[in-house]
């Protein structure tokens, strides 16, 4: 079976039954598959072949799962694009990835003609809606062409190619198989339990691999209801749950630290909400306990990596208060190591890096065969995040290597800051970064948001850490902001913090 297999069988099992929706169209899985075959043929017949690559340049809208799934009937490479970068970010990626074809939304067509040198071998260009400018194609004519009679043979098995998020360095794609994104999807329904009556709500964008792996494809796999918001706001989400009854929210910890202090979720009917799904970021553990009290349903804890083709570990909703911090026990088939710098495995409550091997892992970086090598090894991907197993084998994600603060030779972890940081009853969220100092090198520095109408000073939150927090892990900075930059996936970025006066 390959990736866009699953949608073609749920239209031969129940062909009326929703598929997608973008709040005011729907498609059922037989349009959806009809959409799709189409797509495929009209990029073979502009000489598409399996393995080439096709760029993805849109927002949440209904066309991108069209051409996403009629790319892989096609045996051509999904490669989703970051819509936010800048047309010189985005060059990069482009000439990396080699495009044969690309589909492209309005709104970036004056990205598309600022990286047009980059663009030089594309066989098809195709703009989203009913008109295109000259050389380019509409998409409701692809839509509509000749369907593909057969699906087409991958090569390799690749699947996409999907970008990491460059925040040390180059973008990396990373190359994931039909495989890798099948064994995601059945680990979401073993772990989180998506169902055929589940619908969820793609408020993450499908360019990254939670929004793209986790809720599309694999809600898709078991006959769910994908409903996609274009663009995340706090009121629209809130109230897309209601308009929609979504069964399934799978998001940021931001996004539901927002949901708890908007003004109008009490009014609110979330009544159709049966679980909730948190990762890409760590959540502090008031959100959580608030989570449960207010809205009573499951709740998981998910971690994973774009290398790991989303879920590595999931947190059950039977322990999300009984193991507050942690991200869980590794999805079945998926094996962690915690290991020294010597690569020696560590008892239970030791901090080292976390190793991942699996079905999951990536086949690895795009044109980087040495990047590949020193992140896979011996068929253990090195994540690069500090973290601990309990004696239950839980996982408890400690940090970033990187992002480890070393005061005069004693390490602080940054999340164990933030938690305490989170826990003050006017801040929101928060993130520390290492500050330089004279002294010690790097002193700890913390950067808050405040709760809407709440007021702090910097005295205020370095006092209420105090009696919580060790002397040489307390802020020596503190810094206020209105919001935390983060990538599209909801890691903060923190060197634009470190970069703050």
């Amino acid at each position: 079976m390959l990736v866009h297999d699953l949608v073609l069988d749920q239209a031969r099992r129940a062909a009326s039954r929703p598929a997608l929706a973008d709040g005011e169209r729907v498609l059922t899985y037989g349009e959806l598959a009809r959409e799709v075959l189409s797509a495929a043929g009209h990029l073979a017949a502009a000489g598409v072949m399996p393995g080439d690559r096709v760029g993805l340049l849109l927002p949440n809208v209904i066309e991108f799962p069209v051409f996403y799934y009629g790319a892989l009937a096609a045996g051509a490479v999904a490669v989703p694009l970051n819509t936010r970068l800048t047309p010189h970010e985005l060059e990069y990626i482009v000439r990396d990835a080699g495009l044969s074809a690309l589909v492209a939304d309005p709104a970036f067509w004056g990205t598309v003609e600022a990286i047009r040198p980059a663009l030089s071998g594309l066989k098809r260009l195709l703009v989203r809606g009913t008109d295109a400018p000259t050389g380019a194609t509409p998409t409701a004519e692809a839509r509509r062409a000749t369907p593909l009679s057969a699906p087409r043979e991958p090569v390799n098995d690749l699947a996409q190619v999907l970008y990491t998020s460059g925040t040390t360095g180059l973008p990396k794609g990373a190359m994931m198989r039909h495989a890798n994104v099948l064994f995601n999807a059945r680990a979401c329904e073993q772990c989180i339990g998506y169902r055929a009556d589940d619908v969820t709500l793609v408020a993450v964008p499908l360019f990254h691999v939670t929004g793209l792996n986790t809720q599309l494809v694999a809600v898709h796999a078991v006959g769910g209801l994908v409903s996609l918001l274009a663009e995340y706001k706090a009121d629209r989400f809130l109230a897309r749950l209601e308009a929609d009854r979504v069964t399934a929210a799978v998001a940021v910890p931001t996004i539901f630290t927002l949901l708890l202090v908007n003004p109008n979720r009490p009014r609110t009917d979330l009544s159709a909400l049966r679980l909730v799904a948190y990762g890409g970021a760590p959540i502090a553990p008031e959100t959580v306990r608030q989570l449960d009290e207010t809205l009573g349903v499951a709740q998981f804890n998910l971690y994973g990596l774009t290398e790991t083709s989303s879920l590595t570990t999931v947190l059950p909703s039977a322990d999300a208060l009984r193991k507050l911090g942690s991200v869980g026990l590794p999805v079945p088939g998926v094996r962690v190591r915690v290991v020294d710098d010597a690569g020696r495995d560590l008892p239970a409550g030791e901090a080292g890096e976390l190793l991942i091997a699996g079905p999951n892992i990536v086949a690895g970086y795009l044109n980087k065969p040495e990047a590949t090598a020193a992140a896979i090894r011996d068929g253990w991907l090195f994540t690069g995040d500090v973290a601990r197993l309990d004696e239950e084998g839980y996982v408890f994600v400690v940090d970033r290597k990187k992002d480890m603060i070393n005061r005069a030779g004693e390490k602080v972890y940054c999340i164990e800051v933030e938690a305490v940081l989170n826990s003050h009853p006017a801040i929101l969220e928060s993130a520390v970064v290492p500050h330089p100092d004279p002294i010690f090198g790097e002193v700890v520095k913390a950067v808050c948001v405040l709760k809407p109408g709440a007021s702090a000073t910097a005295e205020d939150v370095i006092d209420f850490c105090r009696p919580r927090l060790a002397h040489f892990k307390l802020p020596a900075v503190v810094r206020f902001v209105p919001e935390l930059p983060r990538n599209p996936g909801g890691k903060v970025l923190k060197p634009r913090l470190k970069e703050m006066a």
